[in-house]
Parts: structure tokens; sequence; C-alpha cells
């Protein structure tokens, strides 16, 4: 018996992958696998190429170009790799909601055994021959023996269809005097279906998880997108501050070494006699005030190099952890003149957060239909259709009629093996049918009035919230743009300042050695020089982050740079 239920299940899940392929394969919505896209697949070697090219260590010191960096942080960048990983959880989602039109497989396999006492005869009490005395319906006993199985498929379409195929095999046995065959052979083949016609109903409706996972996966694309530039905007910036640290600290020690001649020159006009040697003290404390001013600057060198480090990760690998980090390109002014109405159009069509706002207002809006329908009565179609069998060992009937002689037994038209109740289902001779319409609907149905009037908001605040990323984008923009014009005009008076400070001081040089000024006029002129080169330095590292923070609020800092996500 078990081997011919083994093979009703085999067959039952056949069937099921025949009529479960087709419906699956129609749902699948199209992805792209970005993988495997050409551009990704040449960029990634050539990317790593340049990057080990980059890390080449030369007397303890890496002369890193910023195109490297750049490279390095997008392959190395832990908040990049951890963003990454958002689309990957969105896109579970997707399988998420598309599980919920998975063909569900289901059996069941029971047995079944009874013996109860009966005490008429009408439920079973057989007369006793030996002793004719005994009342049949006084004492008596019966029992009975069920095997059933189950096996079934149950799908759920995205029209709102619920499908049950159902196959069920009985096989029983009993000392009933009344039954017929012994044992009982009935199987029976199901197919029902419940169709909605007012909640529920449609395709976009069945669909609207599916379709909000996959915005909702969108959006986590333009996340990455936009953590990407920030990441790579806050490297570009570490890059530019490293650089000014350094040139900060280049600068300090001119001054420093600008002191220790002057104190040498000092010692030189005491140990002549021309200066009194009280004189020195003034020299003296110059150089020691300089001297702890390259201590801090390169302090601050050692600290530009660790964020840098730490945003390429630079400490997976300890030969990197006491190595020098340097900038190998210098900044320059540029002369773009941008346009505040083309650099907004520009930003409108490519920055993440704007797209992210429309694809959370097209989220809120199929939300909200969704939510529209679930106002409607459950009204449902339902009906099945069926067929079955039924076989079993003939086994006589005695009718007993009262002081008349029993009726003489008649064999079951229904004699035959197990098989035989198959055949009978297949034939179609027998069946069963139902149709009908099911009605359900909640008097107050505060539930769905809620959620839909809860939908209503979050689409008024989607839509809010788009305008308010659209004047943030103006904001940027034109801050964006400001910032780049005012640093070129102070890229161009520090040039200026440096050169008057330059011309300032040697004039100064010149007054101390005929003695028309003092020790203390030249100390603070080479301050100020020291000063106005840092500054110098500092506006062309600011103006050169100004034109990365462009690229950044106008959306397109990856391509600009030449780079592939």
């Amino acid at each position: 018996m078990l081997k011919h239920m083994l093979s009703l299940c085999l067959s039952v899940i056949i069937l099921g992958v025949v009529i479960s392929v087709p419906c699956v394969s129609a749902q699948e919505p199209e992805t792209t696998d970005k993988a495997a896209s050409p551009a990704a697949g040449d960029s990634a070697p050539a990317a790593a190429h340049a990057s080990e090219a980059a890390l080449a260590i030369e007397e303890n010191t890496v002369a890193l170009p910023l195109e490297s960096v750049l490279m390095l942080a997008l392959k190395n960048n832990l908040d990049i790799t951890f963003a990454r990983l958002q689309p990957e959880a969105a896109e579970t989602d997707i399988m998420r909601e598309k599980g919920q039109f998975d063909t569900t497989f289901t059996s069941e396999f029971s047995k079944y055994r009874e013996r109860k006492q009966v005490a008429n005869f009408l439920a079973g009490a057989v007369p006793d021959d030996d002793d004719p005395t005994v009342d049949p319906a006084a004492e008596a006993n019966i029992w009975q023996e069920q095997y059933n199985f189950e096996a079934g498929l149950k799908k759920r379409f995205t029209l709102g269809t619920q499908a049950d195929l159902t196959l069920s095999h009985k096989e029983s046995k009993s000392d009933l005097p009344f039954a017929g065959l012994v044992p009982e052979y009935y199987s029976e083949l199901v197919l029902g279906l419940t169709q909605p016609l007012l909640k529920d109903f449609g395709i976009e409706v069945g669909r609207t998880f599916i379709k909000i996972a996959g915005l909702n996966y969108e959006v986590s694309e333009q996340q990455l997108r936009q953590d990407v530039m920030d990441v790579l905007y806050q490297v570009e910036s570490f890059y530019w501050d490293l650089y000014y640290r350094i040139a900060d600290l280049d600068n300090k020690k001119k001054s420093l070494e600008r002191a220790k001649d002057f104190q040498r020159t000092f010692r030189i006009r005491i140990e002549a006699g021309t200066l009194a040697p009280i004189e020195i003290h003034q020299a003296n404390a110059e150089v020691a005030l300089r001297t702890q001013e390259v201590i801090l600057a390169q302090a601050r060198v050692r600290r530009a190099e660790d964020d840098l480090k730490k945003a390429l990760n630079l400490y997976r690998d300890d030969r990197y952890w006491n190595v020098t980090v340097q900038p190998a390109d210098m900044p320059a002014k540029s002369e773009i003149q941008p346009v505040v109405t083309e650099c907004f159009a520009i930003a409108m069509e490519n920055r993440p957060d704007i797209k992210q706002a429309r694809l959370n207002r097209d989220i809120s809006n199929v939300d909200l239909r969704y939510r529209k329908n679930q106002l409607l009565p459950r009204l449902d179609l339902f009906g099945s259709i069926g067929t079955n069998g039924l076989s079993g060992d003939s086994n006589p009937v005695t009718i007993f009629g009262g002081e008349d002689p029993p009726v003489d037994p008649e064999p079951s038209p229904w004699d035959g093996s197990r098989k035989h109740s198959f055949y009978d289902m297949r034939d179609h001779d027998y069946y069963t049918w139902q149709l009908g319409v099911r009605l359900e609907f909640p008097l107050e149905n505060r539930i769905a009035r809620s959620q839909h009037a809860r939908a209503r908001i979050e689409a008024a605040q989607a839509d809010t919230n788009l305008k308010n990323v659209e004047n943030t984008i103006i904001n940027e923009v034109r801050d964006a743009i400001r910032v780049i014009v005012t640093s070129r005009e102070l890229i161009d008076s520090s040039i200026a300042t440096v050169r008057f400070n330059q011309e300032k001081l040697k004039a100064e040089e010149k007054k101390y050695d005929v003695g028309m000024s003092t020790a203390f006029a030249v100390l603070e002129y080479q301050a100020d020089l020291a000063n106005a080169e840092s500054n110098l330095a500092m506006a062309y590292a600011e103006h050169r982050k100004a034109l990365a923070n462009l690229m950044r609020v106008m959306g397109t800092l990856v391509e600009e740079k030449g780079l592939v996500m």
C-alpha cells in the first residue's frame, strides 16, 4: 500500500510543477545584472592595477595621485563596502514578495483504528448464531480501520485567484455487517478556485508589494550612489587637506629657519660687540615659538594622513601603518564659469536624492491605490469540480427480515482492486461540482479606512518632500558655485598677499641692516610671510574641494572623475 501512496505523491508533485512553472515565469520581472556589464568588468582590473601601482613604497613614503586615491576609496573604503550591501538586502525583499505566489505542496498521511461497543442492530450489532436467545441489540461491538492519504497543490496568482488541487485516497476496513466492500478504496481529485471580484481583484493590486519592493530596491541603488559620492568627496577633501597640512608644515619650517638665521646673525653681532647681549632673548623666544608651531604642524600632518589612510582602509595591511602618505598632484586654479541654471538642470537629472524622492512618491502612490482597493467589500466567486472513484473487495450483505429467512446476499457492483478506484476517477462518470458567491464586509471598516487615510497623508508628505528636495538642490548648487567663485578670488588675493609680504620682508631686512628697523619688526614680517604662504596653500586646497563639491551637488562626481561603480 505504501508503494502506491508514494506513487500518488510523486504524480501530484509532477502535476504541480507542470502547472506552476508557466505562472512563475510569467511573473518574473526583468532584472539587470550590473556585475556583468562590459564597462564594469573592464574597469575593475584596471582600477585594481592602478591601485597596486599607486601603493608602491619608496623610502617609507607613498606618493598618491588623486585618481589612484579615488580608485582605492571606491575599492577599499568600508563605508562604500557597507553601502553596497544595501541593494543586495533590498533585493531579498523582492524575492520575499514574489514568494506570496509560490506553489505550495501539501501532503498528509494518517492511520485510524477504532473498536467500540454498539447497543443496537442498526449500529452494527451482529447476532450470535451460537446462542439465538441473545438479543443482537443488547450486546455487540465493532471495529474499523482507515488509511488516509491526501496531497495537494496551492497557488495564488497575481489576478487574486486562489487555486487548490487536492488528491485524496482512503482505504477502510470494518466488520460492520452492512459494509458492502471490505476493504473499501475511495479516491477523489478536486480542483477548487476562488476569484475575488472586488477587494484584492486585479493584477495591479496583486503585484502591489512586489512593485513596492522593486521601487525600494531602486531607492537603495540611488542611496548607494549618494553614499559613494559622499565618500569620494570626503576622500578628495582629505587629500587636499593633507596637501595643505604638508604645505603649512613646510612654511612653518621655512619660517623657523628664517628665525634661526636671524638668531645666528644676532649672535655674530653680539660677539662683534655691535649689539647688546640682551637682544638675543628676543631671537631665542621667536625660535622657540616657531619650533612649537612646527611641532603642532607635524601633528596636524599625521592626523591628516590618518584620516586619508582610514578612508582608504590602509590599516588592513600592517605595512602601511607607519608609512608617510604624500599627495602626488598639485592643485591648480580652474577657470570654469559655472552657470546656475545649467548646473541646476544637470542636478535635477542626476542627483540621487531627487531620484529617491521621486521613487518614494511613486511608492506612496502605489500604496494609496492598494489601500483604496482594500476599502471595497470582499466579494468572491468560488467553485470546485472533482471526480471520484470507488472499489474494493465485495462483501455480500445479509439482510434479515423478521421471521422470513435471510435474503440471498448480493455482491457489490464496485468490486475491484485499489487501482480500479483511480480508473473510475479517470472515467469522470462520478463527479462533484460546486459554484457560489461569498460576501464579507466589516460594517465599520475602520482598519481599511484608517490605512487609506494614512496612505493619503504619506502621499502628500512624499509630494512635499519632493518639492523640499528641489529647493535644497537649488540652494546647494547656488552655494557650491558661490564657493568656487570665492575660492578663485581668494587664490588671486593670496598670491598678491604672498608677493607683497615677500617684498615687505626684503625691504624691512634692508632697513634693519642699516639700523632703520628693529628685530621685532623683521621677525613679525617673517611670520606674516609664512602665514600668507600657508593661506595660499589653503586657498588652492579649498578651491579644489569646492570644484569636487559642485560635481557632488550636481550628481556627476563619479563620472567626472572617470570612475565606474
